[in-house]
């Protein structure tokens, strides 16, 4: 059972989202708040698995609370904010908020909708609950220290990628062209680690299908230009991808790669063919052009999502000899497309989200 505090200075919103989460056996709504104040008092009393948190509130508005409630607890906390509110609320991801959603209008959804919504909601909370119960379980005495942390950490430049199973494969440095990123719910700040890891000196330009609302997709790649250390810009066609520069998939449409005028150049294209599992952006999308305009020359690495989007698009890609990298389920918002991906033997390599930018930057040689 996921525990739910609820907290909007709308009293219909509160109503509303109490009798859909509830209308889930999985949710139990324990506690409503009608701002930031009054939530950090119900997290301490209550200290539920989930919050679902406004932005613009009265007293103390979701950034702030939301700032607060990460410091002293870890529960999963998702942004509800309106197209006007965006930008906090990537702020509210960078104080430790695990996903921002559009504000729904439950009165207009359909029940798949809602089952979606629920399903994404649950996914969150559920991978929040599993992660505290085992650093819970880990954290001793004999276990808490920093020499502990340090050798589960192997130096690549010793033993090259380091797999899931903790088996060491060959490191490849060759000629790469393109580094290609796909991501779904949790994928914001996983994507921000991930190009800061890889630093302003990286020498590849970086493709992005972030699966995202249609109202987010600029103040995505705004916050990212702003917080990384790229130049960071929503995809456009035509467009030949320089290093140093990162592409946002724009929401509903396919970025692709495409071949170039020149023997092996490529660009960027932005395709408006259906949704790939629902999805357009498509993760598989992005990577199955890769695979066949590129091949050995791409890097990819997909992050958390819900799903198997990516999965296909990672097999593809190494058996055309490129590198497919997955981010660890530890380090997940929800582990479902690097999951996928891994079943499916497209991946290469498993590794935690801090440790992405620097794998990416070994294989290219950087």
């Amino acid at each position: 059972m996921i525990n739910v505090l609820i907290v909007d200075d709308s009293a219909i919103v509160r109503a509303m989202i109490k009798e859909v989460m509830e209308s889930d056996i999985r949710f139990h709504v324990v506690g409503i708040a009608e701002n930031g104040e009054k939530a950090l008092e119900r997290n301490a009393e209550l200290k539920p698995d989930l919050i679902v948190m406004d932005i613009n509130m009265p007293v103390m508005d979701g950034l702030a609370a939301t700032q607060r409630i990460m410091s002293e607890s870890n529960p999963a906390v998702v942004i509800f904010t309106t197209e006007d509110t965006v930008r906090i609320g990537y702020s509210c991801i960078e104080a430790g908020a695990a996903e921002v959603f559009s504000k729904p209008d439950f009165s207009v959804m359909t029940t798949e909708v809602l089952r979606d919504f629920c399903d994404r909601l649950a996914s969150i909370a559920e991978t929040r609950q599993r992660l505290n119960a085992s650093r819970a379980a880990r954290k001793s005495p004999a276990q808490d220290t920093d020499a502990s942390a340090e050798s589960a950490v192997i130096r690549a430049e010793e033993t090259g990628p380091v797999s899931d199973a903790g088996h060491t494969v060959k490191s490849k440095r060759l000629n790469y062209d393109i580094c290609l990123i796909g991501s779904s719910t949790g994928g914001p700040a996983a994507v921000q680690t991930v190009l800061n890891s890889l630093g302003a000196d990286f020498p590849l330009p970086v493709l992005i299908a972030q699966h995202i609302d249609s109202l987010f997709d600029e103040q995505f790649a705004k916050w990212l230009d702003e917080t990384t250390c790229f130049s960071v810009s929503l995809a456009e066609s035509g467009v030949s991808p320089e290093p140093g520069h990162a592409y946002v998939a724009p929401a509903n449409r396919h970025l692709v790669v495409t071949p170039g005028v020149s023997k092996g150049s490529f660009e960027l294209t932005l395709s408006d063919e259906p949704p790939v599992h629902f999805l357009k952006p498509a993760v598989d999308k992005l990577f199955i052009s890769g695979a066949k305009v590129l091949g050995k020359r791409a890097i990819a690495a997909i992050l958390t999502g819900m799903g198997k989007d990516g999965a296909d698009g990672c097999l593809e890609l190494l058996k055309s000899g490129a590198c497919t990298i997955a981010q660890d389920e530890e380090s997940c918002i929800v582990f479902g497309m690097p999951r996928a991906a891994i079943d499916a033997g497209g991946i290469e390599e498993v590794c935690p989200l801090e440790q992405i930018g620097e794998r990416i930057r070994l294989r290219a040689g950087a």
